[in-house]
């Protein structure tokens, strides 16, 4: 009975020896955090409606994936991904963008929209993709998807 008694005393005393002492980062942030998120995706989507690479590229992370229609696929950093926009957005000109839905529940919130675009003298329109992650003080876009 002793060795019972002292089993349990052991295994509880080992919780708390081993027990975390933070708990673990809750993956809903603050409405503050979820406000400014909202206002970069706001911005870059107002970015590509316009094709105004210069309201995007502040928001690009240092390491950021791409996959667009014309088959360009893979990691960039942010220079690398300034000027596979352009080459993007020259080759699919926009005719309208809009983001559809928005999702803040999540580690890496993201959104989704639809790119018409004029391409070859033909119109179309693709899906994106965009996902955003905070990086100090400021949401950075990690990854793009048009197809």
């Amino acid at each position: 009975m002793k060795k019972i008694i002292i089993l349990i005393f052991i295994l509880i005393w080992g919780q708390q020896i081993f027990a975390q002492k933070y708990p673990i980062k809750s993956e809903l942030r603050s409405s503050s955090q979820n406000t400014m998120a909202y206002e970069t995706l706001e911005e870059i989507e107002m970015g590509i409606s316009k094709t105004k690479l210069s309201a995007i590229s502040p928001h690009l992370s240092s390491h950021i994936y791409l996959s667009f229609l014309n088959g360009v696929s893979g990691y960039y950093s942010s220079n690398q991904a300034y000027y596979v926009l352009e080459n993007f957005f020259k080759e699919y000109k926009v005719t309208s963008f809009k983001f559809d839905s928005f999702n803040f529940n999540t580690v890496t919130p993201f959104a989704k929209g639809t790119y018409n675009y004029e391409h070859k003298g033909n119109r179309s329109e693709a899906k994106v993709y965009l996902t955003v992650k905070l990086t100090g003080k400021s949401w950075k876009v990690t990854q793009i998807s048009i197809n």
